[in-house]
């Protein structure tokens, strides 16, 4: 019997499904299909909660409308889905990469690579390129393995053909 892979979404991911992002949304339906088959487990904050309720992850201006809440909050709540709290072991950690990492500048991006590093998990998929993805291969879950941080492409296409588009959130310029 296969593995299952445990993957932490941050926000970016959550959004690129749930708005069918052109650029993102093959590779995040891929990875949520495969989770519902079982052969993955999509890991979160309950912090996403709040922050997913805008059209896009770097754009604060144009909010979701508030319908979307129950499509949010029916996905968080499958099976699949792990939701995690933010706590004080995970805020005091956040904190400390924050300090640890200075092209960490997002509080909230600390909290999620907390998270993922806290519960060991297999990789975060990510499409912040400012903050999380130069992070890739650089800290360490809390069993000494390095945590992959990665566009879900790497996972779903396979390392040849990964990161062949760039859409990561700081690519617009």
């Amino acid at each position: 019997m296969a593995k299952v892979r445990r993957v932490y979404w941050d926000a970016c991911a959550w959004l690129g499904l749930i708005n069918a992002e052109l650029k993102k949304h093959r590779e995040l339906r891929l990875v949520w299909d495969a989770a519902v088959r079982g052969d993955y487990e999509i890991w979160t904050s309950a912090f996403c909660y709040a922050e997913v309720f805008k059209a896009k992850c770097e754009d604060g201006d144009t909010k979701l409308k508030e319908e979307s809440d129950a499509l949010i909050d029916s996905m968080f709540e499958q099976p699949h889905v792990k939701r995690v709290q933010v706590d004080v072991v995970i805020g005091r950690s956040a904190r400390k990469l924050l300090r640890e990492f200075p092209g960490l500048k997002k509080p909230q991006d600390a909290i999620h690579l907390a998270t993922a590093l806290y519960y060991n998990l297999d990789s975060l998929h990510t499409y912040d390129g400012s903050n999380l993805l130069g992070l890739n291969g650089k800290v360490r879950r809390r069993d000494g393995e390095l945590l992959q941080i990665c566009i879900p492409d790497a996972e779903t296409n396979g390392p040849l053909f990964a990161g062949k588009k760039d859409i990561r959130e700081d690519a617009r310029k």
